[in-house]
């Protein structure tokens, strides 16, 4: 796969979930945002703020490891096996559905973490994934490595950690979009 043609539908991903939030969740007062549907689902604030946790970890592996990295010529990205495992478990399928319905980590699960600036958290960080996106036109997605939010023992390469963020990122704005249905 072209790496310009990966980092374009990345850009065009996150500016999507961008217009979503913007479009569908800001103008929402608090109340509705943090109803949850059930006593064990989320609400709309529960979903953005564990994606706020989620992002704030490669976020982080982006800042320290992206600006250490010479630049590269390599036009080309090839996904890993592993990487491209995890991607099509989180990243939602064309027509919506979920792939794999998965138990969330303690370290992400959104308790007493809700602010008042949720919302302009997410959509902070979603101009920083932008900004990261923009830098990786110019380095080398196969060779950097990232952890992942699962720990040391499963990295990613760098375009992979890319995919499956922003598909991360889609999953749970898709998960959002579906409490507001049945609210």
């Amino acid at each position: 796969m072209k790496k310009s043609e990966l980092i374009d539908l990345l850009i065009a991903d996150t500016q999507g979930v961008i217009v979503i939030v913007k479009n569908e969740f800001l103008t929402l007062d608090h109340e509705k945002l943090s109803k949850r549907p059930r006593p064990d689902k989320w609400s709309v604030l529960e979903c953005i703020e564990h994606l706020n946790i989620a992002d704030a970890h490669y976020l982080d592996q982006f800042d320290k490891k992206l600006d250490a990295i010479a630049h590269s010529d390599s036009d080309e990205f090839k996904p890993g096996l592993l990487g491209n495992y995890f991607v099509k478990m989180i990243k939602p399928k064309e027509d919506g559905i979920i792939p794999s319905p998965m138990k969330t980590m303690k370290k992400f699960i959104p308790t007493d973490r809700i602010s008042a600036n949720t919302m302009d958290k997410f959509l902070s960080d979603q101009d920083e994934i932008l900004k990261v996106l923009e830098r990786c036109k110019h380095l080398n997605l196969d060779k950097i490595k990232i952890t992942s939010a699962i720990g040391p023992l499963v990295t990613f390469k760098l375009g992979d950690a890319l995919r499956f963020l922003i598909g991360h990122n889609q999953r749970h704005i898709l998960q959002a979009q579906r409490v507001l249905s049945i609210i």
